[in-house]
């Protein structure tokens, strides 16, 4: 099995993070197309998201100076390769998953991708929770985005409160 992970990247976390793109060292990072239309709805919006939004298409059209985005883009410097992806194959959806919805639509990348690349770890990264349960309904892998917490955190150990507990003798 090959040790570089497809990681299908949300919408949700390219808004969150205009960044994240960056954060994924040693794996491959896929942006299904529907994430395109859906930064473009958003990069009209005031505030951070229409930022980030602007922040990764610019970023993106940058990238196409260096080869295809559809045949993915190596990084070096990150040992990151990003690539969008227009091959969804909307049959491997369930019935109750209409493919006119934009998450059904990232769901079935993943699920196209884990079709064709059998011998890779396939995982959907999205800051969705809705997101992640319909990719645990359908047996595909998917996590939170916690590019502002700490690697402890992350790692599931809790924050520290702030408060510690002292037993006090009365003698």
């Amino acid at each position: 099995m090959s040790e570089r992970k497809l990681l299908v990247i949300d919408t949700s976390v390219l808004l969150y993070d205009a960044n994240s793109i960056y954060q994924f060292t040693g794996n491959d990072v896929v942006l299904p197309m529907i994430v395109l239309e859906e930064l473009d709805r958003f990069k009209e919006k005031q505030g951070t998201v229409g930022t980030n939004a602007r922040l990764v298409n610019r970023y993106l059209d940058t990238l196409r100076e260096k080869g295809s985005l559809s045949n993915g883009i190596f990084l070096e410097e990150k040992d990151v390769t990003i690539r969008v992806f227009n091959a969804e194959n909307h049959s491997l959806l369930p019935d109750s998953f209409p493919s006119s919805l934009g998450d059904n639509r990232i769901v079935s990348s993943a699920l196209t991708l884990k079709s064709q690349h059998k011998d890779r770890i396939v995982k959907v990264i999205t800051k969705d929770i809705n997101l992640r349960v319909k990719c645990d309904v359908l047996g595909l892998e998917a996590e939170d985005y916690y590019r502002d917490l700490p690697a402890s955190v992350r790692d599931g150990n809790p924050i520290h409160s702030g408060c510690i507990s002292v037993s006090l003798d009365t003698e």
